[in-house]
């Protein structure tokens, strides 16, 4: 019997943040899902399939990789913030024990990613007003592999795309 994944609700990412020193900064843009409903919904219109590999850019604390770990082959995390990525594998672990190991954390800039382990199938992120255009841009030139794309944006950078 699998054991069901436990997501990450506003409780657990106040406790996450607060062990790890993390507060959102506009500087990268940070802002965490905290609804498993919404989390859901996002993997679920991404069609996410067990045999995807997603990238996921700035995953922060979790709470929507526990939900794309539940769904997917792989999960590339990319993450810029190096406290976050250090943290994710044990958060994983914890919410998600026996997915955890789907997960590859990648600590970089994904405007300067130009090379993942497995090739991505999906591309999905929450993306901040000032990178989300160049980020998307960039990920799908350099990873043409990369079939479909969901990242929740701004109106006015939704517009832009």
């Amino acid at each position: 019997m699998t054991e069901a994944v436990h997501f990450l609700g506003a409780a657990d990412i106040r406790r996450l943040a607060a062990e790890h020193g993390v507060r959102p900064t506009k500087q990268w843009g940070q802002n965490f899902v905290v609804d498993a409903n919404t989390v859901r919904r996002i993997v679920k219109t991404a069609a996410v399939q067990p045999d995807d590999v997603v990238v996921e850019v700035g995953p922060g604390l979790g709470s929507l990789t526990v939900g794309l770990l539940e769904a997917a082959d792989q999960v590339l995390a990319v993450e810029i913030d190096p406290r976050l990525a250090a943290a994710l594998p044990a958060t994983m672990s914890a919410a998600a024990p026996e997915r955890a190991g789907r997960l590859r954390v990648i600590p970089a800039d994904a405007l300067r990613l130009t090379d993942l382990p497995v090739a991505p199938t999906k591309l999905v992120a929450n993306l901040p007003y000032n990178v989300a255009v160049p980020v998307v841009l960039h990920l799908l030139e350099t990873f043409p592999t990369i079939e479909r794309v969901l990242v929740m944006v701004q109106l006015e950078v939704a517009e832009r795309l």
